[in-house]
């Protein structure tokens, strides 16, 4: 649950993804209000559950000064923010429903996170998915090998193109024998449908084994089980095969114990995954070797329980093993996320001492925290230092990345300190770091001035096309969203004739931009006018951009249109039905006109009719129309009914009610 308050506003809202939508439908929307009424556009976000891409994106645009004035977080630019706020949605899926959220929304996330180049989220989300008993698509392994190849990784990408490829092409070649396929051929498609987290499939190979083939499994034909029960986010059952497999008088082997310490890992399962391990140390002739210990290591520090995962790579150790990069970084991660920056740079310093050079996934996973956090000088540091490093041991390439200055340019412009955004964008060059869109975007949204934004984001533009890269949707919106804030409309109309030019097809997101432009300058005619454009095209409009036109009319003082325009959104003439913030738009501006009737009127439709929950906006309108009117009794009544359906008056409640009070000079009310 989020909540955000300004002078005039104070409401609550589902989830932190509509938060940042909030003011997706107008900036500087308090000038243009009249005293004491919240800025109406704010209920879209508010009233609506879901969040569209095209809210994400408004709430994107939205300039400094209005995040700092709502009290709303900064939040990342571009890519990178896209795709934390899908990880955020997610997670509010899984916390208020109690259930894994469905496969479409982890792989738009992960879809999200491939495109802002954050690698290790992507494979987070992959196992995430996985351990929720979702099956990743084909689509999904194909992102994040696409993301491990543009990361420079293109071991991890052919490994994770073998998960996918392997158990079809093995399966085919079985089919396709000739001659009955040996016990070697079996247990090949095995461990390719066990590398894919594949149990169902192991077992019917195994089974097919067993009863056409005429061969008893071995070692390697149980590890591919259990590896496959690991990689699906079973573990409990990998566990259990351990002692399965006995029964056919087949021990398990260092690989056994390891793929299920691996597993509970994954899981979030430390305990389990100890357990594991010291059942290990206990079976006769096996050695925990460092990719055990390193499954444990990652165990306690997905868990947070860094100190435990400490002492685990310390046990490591003391066994006379040579921690990994990997065992390091895990440790690493896990101190940068509690916040411990002092500690995970000690750890940074213990491998180069043990021989170890930090590797470029390793300082974008430790930059990433740092800049999710907002900590502009330790990702600073952090960049320096892996240029120091020329990169990352086994990087790939001298210096920092993209992904690496892109996390640290970011983080800087949220926290206000755009010089040295840009002073590292002129040295990311210098280095030979060739920036992206994403860089260029998040550039773009920074706003130095109302007056002066449009030309600079025009500037950002136009460095890029001199750098050879062609600037996407994202990035015109960016400069859509400058004319907007600053009050440009017929601007914001002409550079979607640029847009259009560039040949990048104008979206949802794009015409919205526009049309709220021209809603917040209360010239409804050229808001429908860039609808019509839009429709023609073939873009369907959302109810947050119609909500956008019946706030251009009642901006305008047309509520009679308004009104008239909200009959035809609940016929669904215009495609989606209307919503609380659609009534509530139009209510309010009845009720200010003296039109309390019509007012009433319609809030009855919305309830009544609709069946739609008036929120305490809603409420506040229709109480000032009648506290206005001097029907105080009615006002009374509203104010005891949101208060039985559980919402809590806050100042825009009482106000209304005290001046009418006074008016009425009822002494002992106001009191």
């Amino acid at each position: 649950h989020a909540c955000l308050q300004t002078d005039n506003m104070h409401t609550h809202v589902l989830r932190p993804a509509c938060a940042f939508a909030l003011l997706a439908a107008s900036v500087e929307p308090l000038q243009l209000l009249p005293p004491r009424q919240p800025p109406r556009t704010c209920r879209a976000a508010v009233s609506s559950v879901v969040c569209t891409a095209a809210e994400r994106s408004l709430a994107r645009d939205l300039s400094e000064e209005q995040r700092a004035a709502a009290g709303v977080p900064k939040v990342a630019p571009s890519a990178a923010e896209h795709a934390q706020v899908l990880l955020a949605d997610l997670i509010a899926v899984e916390e208020l429903s109690g259930a894994a959220p469905d496969t479409e929304l982890f792989e738009r996330a992960i879809r999200a996170h491939a495109e802002a180049g954050l690698v290790e989220e992507c494979l987070s989300l992959l196992r995430r998915m996985r351990r929720a008993r979702k099956t990743p698509s084909l689509e999904s392994y194909a992102l994040v090998v696409s993301a491990l190849s543009a990361a420079g990784r293109p071991r991890e990408a052919a490994r994770w193109l073998r998960r996918v490829v392997e158990p079809s092409v093995s399966q085919l070649l079985l089919r396709r024998s000739k001659a009955p396929p040996r016990r070697s051929e079996y247990n090949r498609a095995m461990a390719a449908y066990g590398a894919a987290g594949l149990p169902h499939e192991v077992m019917e190979t195994l089974r097919t084994m067993v009863g056409e083939g005429e061969h008893r499994p071995d070692l390697r034909s149980f590890n591919a089980l259990i590896a496959a029960h690991a990689n699906a986010g079973q573990p409990d059952r990998a566990a259990a095969w351990i002692h399965r497999m006995r029964g056919w008088g087949i021990e398990p082997d260092a690989c056994s114990y390891t793929s299920a310490i691996a597993g509970f890992a994954r899981a979030g399962e430390p305990e389990r995954a100890a357990a594991v391990m010291a059942e290990m140390r206990l079976a006769p002739n096996i050695t925990a070797d460092i990719r055990a210990h390193s499954a444990l290591v990652e165990a306690f520090a997905v868990a947070g329980r860094v100190a435990e995962a400490a002492g685990a790579l310390q046990a490591a150790r003391d066994a006379g093993l040579a921690p990994t990069v990997v065992t390091y970084a895990s440790v690493a991660k896990g101190h940068a996320m509690r916040g411990e920056y002092e500690a995970a740079s000690g750890v940074l310093d213990q491998m180069e001492a043990d021989g170890v050079a930090p590797n470029v996934p390793t300082f974008h996973a430790l930059l990433s925290v740092c800049a999710r956090a907002g900590e502009a000088d330790e990702a600073l540091a952090l960049l320096r230092r892996m240029e120091a490093a020329g990169g990352g041991g086994g990087g790939g390439g001298g210096g920092g990345s993209t992904l690496a200055y892109n996390l640290v340019i970011g983080c800087l412009l949220r926290r206000d300190r755009a010089a040295e955004a840009e002073a590292l964008l002129h040295s990311m060059h210098a280095a030979g770091v060739a920036p992206d869109t994403v860089t260029f975007s998040s550039m773009i949204s920074l706003s130095p001035g109302a007056s002066t934004a449009p030309a600079r984001a025009a500037e950002w533009l136009g460095a890029m096309k001199q750098l050879g890269l062609q600037p996407d949707a994202q990035c015109f919106n960016k400069v859509l969203a400058c004319c907007a804030r600053a009050r440009l409309p017929e601007l914001a109309d002409e550079w979607l004739d640029k847009m259009e030019a560039a040949g990048v097809p104008p979206n949802l997101v794009s015409y919205s931009t526009t049309i709220a432009a021209y809603a917040k300058t209360a010239q409804p005619d050229e808001a429908a006018a860039v609808l019509r454009r839009m429709t023609a095209r073939g873009i369907a409009p959302d109810t947050i951009l119609l909500n956008q036109l019946l706030e251009s009319l009642v901006r305008a003082s047309r509520p009679a249109q308004a009104a008239a325009l909200l009959s035809r959104f609940r016929r669904g003439e215009l495609g989606p039905p209307p919503d609380c913030c659609s009534y509530t738009i139009v209510l309010s501006a009845l009720a200010r006109e003296g039109d309390v009737a019509r007012a009433a009127s319609w809030f009855r439709t919305m309830t009544a009719e609709d069946g739609i929950a008036p929120d305490l906006m809603c409420y506040n309108g229709l109480i000032r129309g009648f506290a206005g009117q001097g029907e105080l009794d009615e006002a009374m009544r509203l104010y005891d009914r949101l208060r039985r359906e559980g919402l809590s008056p806050d100042e825009w409640t009482y106000g209304p009610l005290l001046d009418g009070a006074r008016a009425a000079r009822a002494s002992r009310l106001a009191r």
